[in-house]
C-alpha cells in the first residue's frame, strides 16, 4: 500500500466525517450550548432581577418601619399629652372642690360661732336677769333687760 493513498483515503474518510459532524452533529451541539447559554443568561438576569427587587423591598420595609416609628411616636406623645391634661384637669378640679369645702366650712364655722355667741349671750342674759332679780327683788322682763344693755352698749 502506498502512503499516499492511505493518506488520502483517511483524509477523504476525515473530509466526510466532519462533513457528517458539521451538518448533523455540530448544529445539535450548537443548538444545546446557545439554550445553555440562554438559560444561564436568563438565570443571571432573573438573579439580577431578584437582586433589585430585595434591594426595593429592603427600602420598602425600612420606609415603613421609619413611618410606623413617627406613628408610635406621635401616639405615645398624644397619649402624655392627654395624661398631662387629665392630671391638670383633676387637679384643678380637686383644688375648686377642696375651696368649696373650705369656704362652706369657714361659713359653717362663722355661722356656728355666731351661735355660740348668741346662745352665750342669751345664757349671760338669762343669768343676768337671774341675778338681778334676786339683787333687786323685782322681776326684769327680757325687753327691759334689752333696753339696758343697749344703754350700756351706748355708754361703752
Amino acid at each position: 500500500m502506498n502512503i499516499n493513498a492511505t493518506l488520502l483515503a483517511q483524509a477523504i474518510v476525515f473530509i466526510i466525517f466532519v462533513a457528517i459532524c458539521m451538518k448533523y452533529v455540530y448544529p445539535q451541539i450548537l443548538a444545546v450550548m446557545q439554550e445553555r447559554e440562554k438559560r444561564i443568561s436568563d438565570g443571571l438576569e432573573a438573579a439580577k432581577k431578584a437582586d433589585d427587587s430585595l434591594e426595593e423591598a429592603k427600602l420598602a420595609f425600612d420606609k415603613e418601619l421609619n413611618q410606623a416609628k413617627e406613628e408610635a411616636a406621635d401616639i405615645l406623645k398624644k397619649a402624655n399629652n392627654r395624661a398631662s391634661q387629665i392630671v391638670t384637669d383633676a387637679s384643678t378640679k380637686a383644688e375648686t372642690e377642696a375651696e368649696k369645702i373650705m369656704t362652706s366650712a369657714s361659713a359653717n364655722i362663722e355661722s356656728e360661732t355666731n351661735r355660740a355667741k348668741e346662745e352665750l349671750r342669751q345664757q349671760m342674759s338669762d343669768i343676768i336677769i337671774d341675778t338681778t332679780e334676786k339683787i333687786l327683788g323685782d322681776e326684769i322682763s327680757s325687753e327691759k333687760h334689752d333696753d339696758i344693755l343697749k344703754k350700756a352698749a351706748k355708754e361703752l
